[in-house]
């Protein structure tokens, strides 16, 4: 299905569209802190049929091509692959509607200068690999108030995917409390 024909199903729903190389391990873990939290929610993951409904109040969008036709309101960039090259995900950001929300990836230098671009009224939130500890060779993630929380995320790759998806569920109202108790149950298969 064209991108096009996505937005226009989707014209009542927040649009959240998750791109570039870790696109579908973040846009998986997002999916599963929904689905366990019960809430109701599209998605249209390239290469498969999108999953729409008529009450969902989101739609989660991962893609690489044909970004700006999904007329995003809130996008998360990760680092650039070959068939979405940098000025791609520049100019999805820049179609960042005001009262967007634009979250990007801190430690790729290309893309925090894209992230970090002034643009009217659109919030811009950087993430890094999630705090975490190891003991006993199992991860840890640890939270805002030092309390630690056991995963099975083992590479900074993973806690890096972890760190963007937290900081979208927190946009779209998932507490903490719903996002650790869910991330521990995720498996990165």
């Amino acid at each position: 299905m064209k991108a096009s024909d996505i937005y226009n199903q989707s014209l009542d729903k927040q649009r959240i569209i998750i791109t570039g190389a870790q696109s579908s391990l973040i846009a998986s873990m997002v999916l599963h802190v929904l689905n366990f939290n019960a809430r109701k929610f599209d998605c249209a993951i390239e290469h498969e049929s999108p999953k729409l409904s008529a009450d969902a109040p989101i739609i989660i969008i991962q893609a690489n091509t044909q970004l700006p036709d999904y007329n995003h309101h809130i996008a998360i960039l990760t680092h650039p692959e070959l068939n979405n090259p940098l000025e791609s995900l520049e100019k999805l950001a820049d179609n960042t509607p005001k009262g967007g929300t634009l979250i990007y990836p801190e430690l790729n230098p290309q893309l925090k200068k894209i992230g970090m671009k002034e643009r009217p009224d659109v919030q811009s939130i950087g993430y890094k690999i999630f705090e975490h500890s190891k003991k006993n060779n199992k991860v840890h993630l640890i939270s805002s108030t030092g309390e630690q929380f056991p995963v099975s995320l083992n590479t900074d790759s993973q806690l890096e995917c972890a760190r963007a998806s937290r900081e979208l569920l927190k946009k779209i109202g998932i507490s903490s409390s719903q996002f650790y108790n869910a991330i521990g149950t995720y498996n990165p298969a």
